[in-house]
């Protein structure tokens, strides 16, 4: 983003989001395209819109309305922009916005393509969605997830699942294609993908491609991540008392994503849950460590993600319950383990006496 302003100026720099849709549909007549921005100057006569083709054709875009969404970061609020143009063609498009009073100019593009998709989900998605929560009128939004290496994706939409070549991400500002796994579930009849480590961190344009050259993309670009598998080296001992702490060193206990790949990251702060999954005879139970300094669990866990010190609770009532093998809860046996994001380390045997 390149920006400049005179003494004259009355806008504030606004800070471009995202399109709330990165591939979108060819449309014969004219129709709302939207973004999310803050600081958008709300006076539709302050700004220029130029919208091109791949072929350098440019194409009337007019700008039609800018909403406050009800979501923001602090005093800062998110906005909804739409402008209404008529992209007939599959390409490239790009969109080009300039505010007349301080001369900022803001370049980005999106994909026009002839079939889009919106419905992936896998175990633990990590979520970095913009806008969380809409009014009853509107449509849910696809999210935005994290997608990390070697983590099984399934697309549950409903796409042909006869005659795929292949899956391939795009990057979004190279456009490099990478192929990627995938395969049918033979029962659910869904595509299931993954992300191989060969696919460098960054956003994505996700497409499924198809023998007869058609292909179908996924309406929202994708972050991808490395894959960071928790690792426990050591723990202190095998046998605990209620009350105790049991100490678990190691590494990737706290997963650190890239801050430059995120919308808004000038705005917020964004962390990958962390947890410790009990699990024994009766299930699974999962205590959160905290990733934000002010809630109480922050502190069993450093900085650096590399030691948890977890105080076992002593009082195992119904006011202050904690997993158990028995009733009433006098001990636990099974395995540990540390979670970061959908990564999982390996299991450690324990066990816990409370009483």
């Amino acid at each position: 983003m390149s920006s400049c302003s005179g003494d004259d100026a009355k806008s504030e720099q606004f800070e471009f989001l995202e399109f709330e849709k990165d591939v979108v549909l060819p449309s014969l007549n004219s129709g709302d395209i939207t973004f999310l921005a803050i600081d958008f100057d709300d006076n539709l006569s302050n700004w220029d819109l130029k919208l091109t083709d791949d072929a350098g054709n440019v194409l009337p875009a007019i700008l039609s309305s800018v909403q406050d969404t009800g979501f923001g970061y602090v005093d800062h609020a998110i906005q909804r922009i739409a402008f209404k143009a008529a992209p007939k063609n599959e390409g490239v498009y790009t969109l080009e916005i300039k505010n007349k009073t301080t001369n900022q100019i803001y370049i980005d593009h999106f994909l026009v393509r002839s079939k889009t998709f919106n419905k992936i989900e896998y175990p633990y998605t990590v979520d970095f969605s913009i806008i969380s929560g809409l009014s009853v009128n509107e449509t849910r939004p696809t999210a935005d997830y994290i997608y990390f290496h070697n983590i099984k994706n399934t697309i549950t939409s409903d796409l042909v699942t006869t005659g795929i070549a292949g899956i391939r991400l795009e990057d979004l500002t190279t456009l490099k294609e990478y192929n990627i796994n995938y395969s049918i579930n033979a029962e659910t009849k869904k595509i299931e993908f993954s992300v191989p480590p060969g696919v460098p961190e960054g956003n994505y344009y996700l497409s499924v491609r198809y023998n007869n050259l058609t292909s179908a993309y996924f309406e929202k670009d994708i972050l991808v991540q490395d894959e960071k598998v928790p690792m426990v080296a050591s723990i202190n001992k095998n046998t605990f008392k209620g009350k105790e702490t049991m100490t678990l060193k190691g590494s990737n206990f706290r997963y650190k994503v890239d801050a430059d790949l995120l919308p808004g990251s000038i705005f917020t702060t964004f962390k990958v849950s962390s947890s410790l999954i009990f699990v024994n005879s009766n299930g699974t139970g999962e205590v959160q460590l905290s990733t934000y300094d002010q809630d109480p669990s922050f502190k069993y866990m450093n900085a650096e993600g590399t030691e948890i010190n977890f105080p076992i609770p002593g009082n195992t009532s119904e006011d202050d319950f904690f997993y158990s093998n028995d009733y009433p809860r006098t001990y636990f046996e099974g395995t540990v383990q540390v979670r970061t994001g959908p990564y999982l380390s390996k299991p450690i045997a324990i066990r816990i006496d409370y009483k």
